[in-house]
């Protein structure tokens, strides 16, 4: 029984290495084909064009329904992150006068 199992698992992998090579076979043409390569490289550019497109109309309807943008909230992280440094900063100032108070 065991035989035959095997005997099935290397026929399949035969069948699945020629599958490969022919398709390897058939990518290596493809891509020798310049008509090919440049209806590739209009479709990749025009899905990109299509996704910024999609991106300004979500953004521009996340805007109109007053709810923020990955964006807007990328910003205010940002200005968060700035106060902080800011408060930090004014922290250590107020320390620092403390300190100098209590020697006098």
């Amino acid at each position: 029984m065991a035989e035959k199992s095997d005997k099935h698992e290397g026929a399949v992998r035969t069948i699945l290495g020629l599958g490969e090579e022919k398709m390897g076979e058939v990518v290596n043409q493809l891509l020798a084909n310049e008509v090919f390569v440049q209806a590739m490289q209009r479709t990749i550019t025009g899905s990109i064009g299509a996704k910024r497109n999609i991106d300004k109309g979500v953004s521009t309807l996340l805007s109109l329904v007053n709810v923020p943008t990955l964006d807007d909230i990328d910003k205010v992280k940002e200005k968060l992150d700035e106060l902080e440094e800011t408060i930090g900063e004014i922290a250590d100032r107020v320390g620092r006068m403390k300190g100098r108070g209590a020697k006098r």
